[in-house]
């Protein structure tokens, strides 16, 4: 990074399109790029008898507190960045007194630049929660941003012998105004079919659904990472070139945790199912990465597939005895493959289910 580009970009009025390029290809790869360093991940990783647990509850708490740490980290790392740069009357800071944002940047006489909320999602998650709920009133359109950081266990001891520890396969930012504006936007389109004689809003603290005509605050969907918005929906939002830029960001964002999820579950279930630690790819005859293959037994996405028919034409296709389809949820359905048709023979909810309901 450029010690000018880093004060442009942090402390003057920029136009959001552009400060929004230099996030995405100078300021958060070089983050990531630290993030991933032995002196870093040998602080978030687990040791020979640490052990983490089964049940979905606790593996949550586990899955926070990875976030939580990188969170500090990455305030951390950003600060050193500009100090090797001669920055030094500009740190990242901590956000102790509000919800929102978690970091921001500051200089030495308290005066506050850009904002960042730090998001962090698991690959192989069946249910990605982090969520967005932060109303409009309280986001800054010229300074606030949302940083999500996708991670994964990686099993590679090297100067420090660890059983794993977090590696950030990739990190995105969006505009976190535009953001919240495309998550209120499709909510509010979307209201459930038993409202009765109230509305479905805001008040000053937070979102409100109503059900029947009662209201209550809003607890379910609101605000989850994958559910802001859905490609091609049905009422547009007003057109702007911030809001285009984020619609496009947020759907690429969306299938590339998808599909990376699909792929880490893919690698790490196969050898132990086919007993086969090869793992090669599928493809279509287009070319199109669609899913994975051990020994006699595939994954395939069934997302990344297309409809039915193009999947069960790819079926026919399939050499191996046995075939996985996942959903983008990674809920599977296994089907036995004989002579070009394939048979289902049981279908779960979870990707451990694989392992422990196979007969």
């Amino acid at each position: 990074m450029i010690a000018n580009d880093i004060r442009k970009f942090l402390f003057s009025d920029t136009d959001t399109l552009e400060t929004l390029d230099w996030l995405n290809d100078s300021f958060l790869p070089e983050i990531v790029e630290h993030l991933n360093t032995t002196d870093v991940r040998r602080r978030l990783g687990i040791y020979a008898g640490e052990r983490i647990p089964d049940n979905e509850r606790n593996l949550t708490d586990v899955r926070n507190r990875v976030s939580l740490i990188i969170e500090y980290e990455m305030a951390r790392v950003a600060t050193r960045l500009m100090e090797e740069l001669k920055i030094n009357d500009i740190f990242w800071s901590y956000v102790v007194a509000n919800r929102f944002p978690d970091i921001e940047a500051r200089n030495i006489k308290g005066e506050r630049g850009l904002r960042v909320e730090v998001k962090c999602l698991q690959t192989i998650a069946e249910e990605k929660s982090a969520n967005f709920d932060t109303l409009l009133k309280d986001i800054h359109a010229r300074t606030d941003y949302v940083a999500v950081f996708l991670w994964e266990w990686q099993y590679d001891p090297n100067e420090v012998t660890w059983d794993r520890a977090p590696f950030i396969n990739r990190a995105y930012v969006f505009h976190a105004r535009s953001l919240a504006f495309l998550r209120d936007w499709y909510w509010l389109n979307r209201p459930p079919n038993n409202l009765g004689d109230g509305l479905q809003g805001f008040d000053l603290r937070y979102a409100v659904n109503c059900r029947d005509g009662r209201y209550n605050q809003e607890e379910g969907n609101y605000g989850k990472l994958l559910r802001i918005w859905q490609e091609d929906f049905v009422y547009p939002p007003p057109p702007s070139p911030v809001l285009k830029r984020t619609i496009v960001d947020y759907c690429n964002f969306k299938g590339d945790v998808t599909s990376q999820g699909f792929n880490a579950l893919a690698k790490y279930f196969l050898p132990g199912l086919s007993g086969d630690p090869e793992v090669h790819s599928v493809e279509t005859t287009e070319g199109k990465t669609v899913g994975w293959q051990a020994g006699d037994i595939c994954f395939l996405l069934g997302s990344a597939i297309g409809t039915k028919a193009q999947r069960d034409d790819l079926l026919a296709t399939i050499t191996t005895r046995r075939v996985i389809l996942m959903k983008d949820k990674y809920g599977w359905v296994e089907f036995e493959i004989n002579n070009g048709k394939a048979r289902e023979i049981r279908r779960g909810r979870k990707p451990k289910q694989l392992i422990r309901d196979r007969a």
